[in-house]
């Protein structure tokens, strides 16, 4: 499992840091990990994937937000400040 979360944490910058464990942690206490893997498709997209799909769009991580807020997003239990550290995670922005 640690493994999994270095990799996912990994593959979510694609530029070969680790972001602040902090992410990491929330990642996976927020049940993330059960539908999305670092490489492939699961329930959901691949880290990898979010992040070549939405990275170099400034707007992505706002209607990201707003997605995991919606009906289409399974709920996720997070304050809005935990939700755009999970997308900025996943979409490897800062």
């Amino acid at each position: 499992m640690k493994r999994m979360l270095i990799v996912l944490a990994a593959t979510g910058l694609l530029a070969g840091t680790l972001p602040a464990s902090a992410d990491e942690a929330l990642f996976k206490s927020k049940g993330c990990v059960k539908c999305h893997d670092a490489e492939k498709k699961k329930k959901g997209p691949a880290v990898a994937a979010m992040t070549a799909k939405h990275k170099a769009d400034k707007a992505a991580a706002g209607k990201l937000v707003a997605m995991l807020k919606g009906k289409d997003h399974p709920e996720v239990d997070a304050t809005d400040d935990e939700l755009k550290k999970l997308v900025a995670h996943a979409i490897g922005a800062k």
